[in-house]
């Protein structure tokens, strides 16, 4: 469903407004000069004339706000309502099939809601009917995927000096196949590299060949390679072992007392900036691992740069977290706490958000703040 509690960003209420605004005093204008001129001809007291003349551009002064006003209510409505159904056509490009978008009234907006409602819904009745007949079950059903990833799954990420660090999982009833961790680095810019790999398709061959790269990653971090050496070493690997087409996804954050760096290999998910009660997306360029042989992986590595101030916190986490309606509007009151209680606080509401029946994948939450106040 969208996201509760969506709010635009103003832009149209505001643009809205203006014109409205200009339109109400260029017509309450043109009225009245056409009074004014109209009866000053009876007239011949020039204070009185004054006087009119005042109080006609008052008029027209007050006609633009009451327009302004009315333009910025019915601006906002619209906007809230295009929001809803933009996040329900982002949740399901991010592969989410529950969607059920708030519509309301019989205008062309309503229609795009009703349009996108009935996608979503032929959408989640054929993904129920294709697991009914087993042909494209989720891999990580199987209870020894599950478990061979779960061995894994660190119970607590080291610490770096300066950062409040923290990673979990929330299981779901259908499993995942993501692995996540934390590698302590040294050397010149000494501190930490977050990682998260995640599976690209379904089936035995997705899930060799992201516990292969979870592996050959994890290996040369700990090795001491940076970053951009251990996606490299990485996908040279898996080109050399999989077969043509089969590749996987992996996401780096790279954590020094200079600020944090963001590699993404393949991975679409964005990783989320909360500051100030704003949360940003941020993403970095970069091919899957195991489809090049080497130098264009090498050479569309682009990782990005982030500015770390007392108080900011990033967001890390697999398909499933942002497919959770409720997240944004957790990450912003919440993403002031203390890492402990913002991760209980964050998994419970996604939880919660689930419905009674639980979650159907795996969640998989990473956070790091910078320690101090904003």
């Amino acid at each position: 469903m969208a996201r509760k509690g969506s709010k635009s960003s103003g832009k149209l209420a505001r643009n809205l407004a203006l014109v409205m605004a200009g339109f109400g005093l260029l017509g309450g204008l043109l009225i009245a000069i056409a009074l004014v001129q109209n009866l000053s001809s009876g007239i011949n007291d020039p204070a009185v004339l004054s006087r009119g003349w005042k109080v006609a551009f008052g008029m027209a002064a007050l006609a633009a706000i009451l327009c302004a006003v009315g333009g910025w209510v019915m601006g906002g409505r619209i906007a809230t309502r295009v929001t809803d159904v933009g996040l329900a056509v982002s949740k399901l490009g991010r592969g989410g099939s529950e969607v059920k978008v708030r519509v309301g009234g019989d205008d062309e907006v309503a229609a795009l809601g009703k349009s996108v409602q009935y996608l979503a819904t032929d959408l989640a009745e054929l993904l129920k009917s294709q697991e009914q007949a087993g042909g494209s079950a989720h891999v990580s059903m199987d209870p020894l995927v599950k478990q061979l990833r779960d061995k894994t799954v660190p119970n607590r990420l080291a610490g770096v000096d300066g950062y409040e660090i923290d990673g979990a999982l929330s299981n779901g009833s259908r499993g995942g196949l993501d692995y996540f961790d934390l590698v302590p680095s040294q050397g010149e810019e000494p501190g930490a590299v977050l990682y998260l790999v995640s599976a690209e398709g379904h089936g035995a061959l997705a899930v060799f060949a992201c516990r292969e790269a979870r592996d050959e990653l994890h290996r040369a971090l700990q090795a001491g390679a940076t970053p951009r050496k251990a996606l490299a070493h990485t996908n040279k690997v898996l080109k050399q072992h999989l077969p043509s087409g089969c590749c996987a996804k992996a996401t780096l954050l790279q954590v020094t007392a200079g600020g944090c760096k963001l590699y993404q290999a393949g991975a679409r998910s964005p990783l989320l900036i909360c500051q100030r009660g704003e949360v940003l997306e941020l993403n970095a360029e970069g091919i899957a691992l195991g489809l090049d042989d080497g130098p264009v992986f090498e050479k569309s590595l682009r990782p990005q740069d982030i500015a770390m101030s007392p108080g900011t916190r990033l967001v890390l986490g697999n398909d499933a977290m942002h497919r959770s309606s409720g997240l944004l509007d957790l990450l912003r009151q919440h993403s002031p706490r203390h890492t402990n209680m913002f991760m209980n606080v964050v998994l419970g509401g996604i939880e919660q958000d689930a419905g009674d029946d639980g979650l159907r994948e795996d969640v998989v939450l990473m956070t790091v703040k910078k320690a101090g106040q904003a």
